[in-house]
């Protein structure tokens, strides 16, 4: 059966100096180093206001702590730091396309809205709700929600997915995605028990 792991945001790492350090990573295939992560917010031109996911390693073939060119990921509107069941550092975020029902069902499944600040929640809250003036992808995610969790109750059993599609107990073949087919399964089991 397929779970869905909560995560732990980490809030407050803005900057090289407020960065979330981590002391022993790999570095090549034999040397250690350290490395550290925050999430950067433009402050001028034409990405201002937009975040992006930064990481930055030491060099240990220097005899100082050297710290080599950050890499920064792309911008996005709104970008959130988590650590996953492993203790990895990760990110997420909602790309200049908005956000879409399969990922708003994952971020919520994981537990990051929930440990979102006010003002993160406030611009995730408005990202939500300018996609949703498109109805259709919402409705389809809920029409697909609704006949994978008919099927578990009709079958008790998970579908077979290929290639993220699988057949309804109609013999209607409908694509999830593989990437999205935990979150599909999560809420149609969710709506099964109730909870």
């Amino acid at each position: 059966m397929t779970t869905i792991e909560l995560v732990r945001v980490l809030q407050g790492h803005t900057d090289p100096d407020s960065a979330y350090l981590v002391n022993d990573y790999p570095y090549g295939y034999t040397l250690r180093c350290q490395i550290r992560y925050w999430v950067e917010t433009a402050a001028k031109g034409a990405k201002r206001g937009m975040q992006r996911f930064v990481s930055q390693t030491t060099n240990p073939k220097q005899p100082a702590t050297v710290w080599n060119k950050p890499k920064p990921a792309t911008y996005d509107l709104l970008t959130v730091m988590y650590l996953d069941g492993d203790d990895h550092v990760q990110h997420t975020g909602v790309g200049e396309l908005g956000a879409n029902p399969q990922g708003d069902a994952w971020f919520r499944l994981h537990g990051i809205y929930a440990q979102l600040t006010d003002e993160q929640r406030h611009r995730y809250d408005g990202l939500v709700a300018l996609s949703r003036r498109y109805a259709q992808p919402w409705e389809d995610f809920e029409a697909s929600v609704t006949a994978l969790a008919a099927h578990l109750a009709d079958t008790g059993a998970e579908p077979e997915f290929t290639k993220g599609t699988w057949t309804d107990t109609n013999g209607r073949p409908r694509y999830i995605g593989a990437e999205y087919a935990p979150v599909y399964l999560a809420l149609a089991r969710r709506r099964n028990t109730g909870a």
